[in-house]
């Protein structure tokens, strides 16, 4: 009955390998199906008669023509893809948002807002150039909101949308384990199941667009899924992910972690998962510091400068800082460091004088407080309110911030010197200081008077008689003639713009003693602490990051209170022009950059990341075309290819039913013979 057993096997493996063509042919535009092929194995010989003799065909099966490692880079390489194109995205956001291209940029704005400043210090007291300024300063400060705002959206929308793309995934293991499940129990029957494999690999190709997986081949064809670090399918088994937040290095990250668990990977290397992980935990972050930090340096710089001097509308009879949520200055943003406030008190007669506020890293909202309430002049109402810093003036009085040099000095001249005679008293001269300071750090400068010879006292513009100058470290910077060779009245320039002024041009110039000393104090900061500035007082802007940021109430409601000048006179310009010069000056903060340079160099970032992952999206989907390829030569149906195999199956079907028939009218013969 071997010719039976023969026959049997050659139709039964034509009828499965025409059963397998029929599947391949309807599957041949199914994605992610793999062409089958019947695996046909010569049937072990049997010894029949004295002769070794061929038993047939067997069926060995039915393979899936595909290679795994090439599957394995596909997945990597669409995983990257997705992870380029999304990071992209986000990026041209980003870059749409800064505007460079456009006029209403922020670079564009500093330029505006420094030129407005320039022009206003050509003509302080016009009201028009004041309320450019204030127009180009409440411009720039809304492309900063705006573009913060934009940024914060974007990284608001990016924990939402990894949310979501979290329950994909999710989703994705749990049908992934039920089709480990039915694959288990199909393998295990012996059965094949090429095609829930294949529907599974999809689904496995469709977690990898949205996260690296890593999977591991068990017995009876069942795959394990792991996600980054984390398995999220063993077997039959789902360990669902969770999305969360989580503090590292001060910053708040996205992190998925296994559901129970608080382990949290905060950096995902590719998928839609990864690129949302690092455009929020690394760029938007990286981006939103830098800019936060050009807004911060612009804040308190023009701030650092603002509050020291005063603009048209003149000193202030009060001033009202911002609310502060800090007690200790240590606390403080801006910066608060160890140093000195100099407030200059003018009464109703005009006289001004200069009370110092110490401030260090003890020092607390309160205790500074307390310290400016107690300056002579201030009125009681100088203190905190609901968090805010007031300083109030006397009736009469007046208040501010100005370095340079009071037009009056300290003076250990006698107001009354020994008389030559009745009527006839030696008075001092009087001493006036003028000019503008233009050293850049606080000096006190020692005068001190000497006469040739000693000891004498003598009439200013008489005998033999210099003034010598020392700085604060007692060099001698100048020494000038007060004897003959002066004229009373005439101001002599001493050091930085400094000029002095002894007597007058009259009867009686006044008179010196051989050792008086004259005390000047020169002032290029008239707030070394930086706490002023921290606490809102006087301050052109607002805010204290890019969010923020905002032109102060005060100079909104007032463009008078822009503050131009620096000089006790009032008529200067120069502060007005060392805030339009700091779009010029290199700052520490900014690496060594201008606040210009600095955000031009920001947007050049944005715009070569988005050109590097341009090419590296354009670098991957090449590889991907070539992967593809490859991957149909191996994978793929080719109908025509199927089709020829069908012929070569039906003609063996055909054949070895001609063979039975043969073998059966053999047989037929044989019985008639026999009987």
């Amino acid at each position: 009955m071997a010719g039976y057993d023969i026959g049997m096997s050659g139709i039964s493996a034509a009828q499965k390998a025409l059963n397998v063509i029929g599947n391949n042919l309807a599957n041949a535009a199914t994605p992610g199906y793999h062409r089958q092929q019947v695996d046909l194995r010569p049937a072990r010989d049997s010894y029949m008669n004295g002769v070794m003799t061929g038993q047939g065909v067997d069926f060995a099966g039915i393979r899936r023509k595909m290679d795994e490692f090439l599957e394995a880079q596909l997945l990597q390489y669409n995983s990257s893809l997705s992870s380029l194109s999304r990071k992209l995205d986000g990026l041209r956001v980003v870059e749409s948002a800064m505007g460079e291209l456009s006029l209403s940029s922020i670079s564009e704005s500093l330029d505006n807002f420094y030129a407005s400043l320039y022009n206003l210090s050509l003509r302080p007291q016009d009201v028009n150039y004041q309320t450019s300024v204030l127009a180009s300063a409440e411009t720039l400060t809304s492309q900063f909101r705006n573009l913060a705002s934009i940024v914060n959206s974007l990284q608001d929308s990016l924990y939402t949308e990894g949310q979501e793309v979290v329950s994909k995934i999710n989703q994705l293991a749990v049908q992934i384990a039920q089709m480990n499940q039915e694959i288990f129990s199909l393998q295990v029957q012996g059965q094949e199941c090429g095609n829930l494999m294949d529907q599974r690999d999809l689904l496995i190709g469709q977690m990898g667009e949205y996260v690296t997986v890593r999977t591991t081949t068990r017995d009876y064809g069942v795959v394990d899924v792991a996600v980054a670090d984390t398995p999220i399918v063993i077997g039959s088994n789902v360990c669902a992910i969770r999305l969360g937040l989580v503090e590292e290095g001060g910053q708040t990250l996205l992190g998925i972690a296994a559901a129970g668990t608080e382990r949290y990977e905060t950096v995902l290397q590719s998928g839609t998962l990864g690129a949302i992980f690092e455009l929020r935990n690394e760029t938007l972050a990286d981006f939103m510091g830098k800019l936060d930090t050009l807004a911060v340096t612009l804040i308190s710089e023009i701030n650092r400068l603002h509050v020291q001097g005063i603009g048209s509308s003149g000193s202030f009879t009060s001033l009202t800082g911002w609310t502060m949520t800090e007690s200790s200055v240590a606390e403080f943003v801006p910066p608060v460091t160890s140093g000195t406030i100099y407030v200059r008190v003018i009464d109703p007669d005009g006289v001004s004088t200069r009370y110092t506020v110490t401030v260090d890293e003890t020092s607390t909202l309160e205790s500074v407080a307390a310290e400016l309430a107690s300056i002579p002049g201030l009125d009681e109402a100088t203190g905190l309110y609901a968090g805010r810093l007031q300083i109030v003036a006397n009736t009469g009085y007046k208040f501010d911030f100005l370095p340079g040099v009071l037009t009056s000095p300290t003076s250990t001249v006698p107001p009354v010197l020994a008389g030559a005679g009745p009527g006839d008293d030696q008075k001092p001269p009087t001493i006036a200081i003028s000019g503008q300071y233009t050293g850049t750090v606080n000096q006190t400068y020692t005068c001190t008077v000497h006469t040739n010879p000693p000891g004498q006292t003598l009439a200013i513009g008489n005998g033999t008689m210099s003034l010598e100058v020392r700085d604060g470290s007692g060099s001698v910077v100048a020494t000038v003639q007060l004897g003959q060779e002066y004229v009373p009245g005439t101001a002599i320039p001493l050091e930085q713009g400094i000029s002095i002024t002894l007597g007058t041009n009259g009867s009686s110039p006044g008179y010196l003693n051989d050792g008086d000393v004259i005390t000047i104090e020169a002032l290029a900061n008239s707030d070394t602490s930086g706490f002023l500035a921290a606490v809102g007082i006087n301050c052109f802007f607002s805010g204290r990051d890019a969010s923020s940021i905002d032109v102060a109430d005060d100079i909104r409601s007032d463009a008078s209170r822009i503050a131009v000048s620096t000089g006790v006179e009032g008529t200067d310009n120069r502060n007005c022009l060392a805030m339009a010069g700091l779009g010029d000056q290199t700052l520490t903060a900014l690496n060594g950059m201008t606040t210009k340079e600095y955000y031009r160099q920001l947007a050049v970032d944005v715009g070569q990341k988005i050109s590097v992952l341009d090419m590296q999206q354009s670098n991957t989907q090449e590889i991907l075309r070539s992967l593809e390829e490859q991957r149909d030569n191996i994978s793929s149906v080719d109908v025509n290819e199927q089709a020829g195999l069908m012929v070569i199956y039906e003609r063996m079907f055909q054949a070895m039913a001609k063979y039975l028939n043969s073998v059966n009218d053999s047989i037929d013969t044989i019985m008639t013979i026999l009987s």
